[in-house]
């Protein structure tokens, strides 16, 4: 892992997901690029994005503010030994992430969350959220609170264990072999399904042996959904990252659809990592 881009608006909410990707960058000894999107029009007639001179005094605070505030994160201890890179954008927040992302070739996303709302202010609630969780070309994790010393030592997985997520999975194999994890394999069954747990376990360790894992259990958990199921499962073995496939606009490879991505995201109490398929 080399490159780690961190949207931000310089919140609570953002400044965990800062906190997060240093760390990360310490271990891999990645780059940190920080994206500030700011909410204002462009127009194609002028090099900056306004139309009168009061519109550009007020844009040059704007961006005044802004240096100020990268100024301001730069100085915290936390980011310290750490190379950081600042960038800003007129653009959609999913259009400058998925700009910034291609543009310098970066590995992982962090972004923060608040909850059942969606993501840090206005700019990343509804929509966005869900762009950027089911079509980031980039593996992302979703953080909603500030982690103490964090550790992925414990993570869990659930998916559908399919050859159609082999590649994706990789991504996240490649993530625990960094952090030296044990892998929860999980496959949720829910209200009105039947599934024999015999095949299913043994679907799922064949797909362990082909990933080459190591260190690694299956399971097979009922619950009256999806969400509940990972979260329950989630508490019970005190994972520390939960992980899964989504395939896009199809949701999450044959197991779950877009709005379920989105509760994940959003309702469970842990980080959450999303890989596209």
């Amino acid at each position: 892992m080399n490159k780690i881009l961190v949207p931000t608006d310089f919140s609570p909410f953002a400044l965990n997901a800062c906190k997060l990707a240093a760390d990360i960058a310490r271990k891999t000894n990645a780059e940190v690029y920080f994206l500030h999107v700011v909410n204002i029009p462009t127009y194609e007639s002028g090099i900056l994005p306004f139309q009168n001179q009061q519109d550009m005094a007020e844009g040059l605070f704007i961006l005044k503010k802004v240096k100020e505030h990268f100024q301001n994160l730069f100085k915290q201890d936390f980011l310290k030994g750490v190379k950081c890179v600042e960038a800003v954008s007129f653009e959609g927040v999913y259009e400058s992430i998925t700009e910034q992302a291609k543009k310098n070739k970066i590995d992982l996303i962090v972004m923060g969350t608040h909850g059942t709302s969606g993501f840090v202010s206005d700019y990343f609630i509804g929509s966005n959220t869900d762009k950027v969780v089911r079509l980031s070309e980039v593996p992302v994790i979703a953080i909603k609170e500030e982690l103490k010393n964090p550790s992925f030592d414990h993570i869990l997985f659930a998916g559908d264990f399919s050859e159609k997520i082999e590649k994706s999975f990789a991504h996240i194999k490649k993530f625990a072999d960094i952090f030296n994890s044990k892998l929860e394999l999980l496959h949720v069954v829910t209200k009105g399904e039947f599934f024999y747990t015999g095949p299913l376990t043994k679907r799922m360790n064949e797909f362990a042996e082909k990933q080459g894992l190591k260190n690694f259990s299956c399971h097979v958990f009922n619950a009256e959904s999806v969400q509940t199921g990972i979260n329950e499962f989630a508490s019970m073995y005190d994972v520390n990252l939960i992980c899964t496939v989504t395939s896009g606009r199809r949701g999450l490879a044959l197991l779950f659809n877009g709005s379920v991505t989105t509760d994940i995201v959003n309702k469970v109490n842990r980080p959450v990592m999303t890989v596209k398929a």
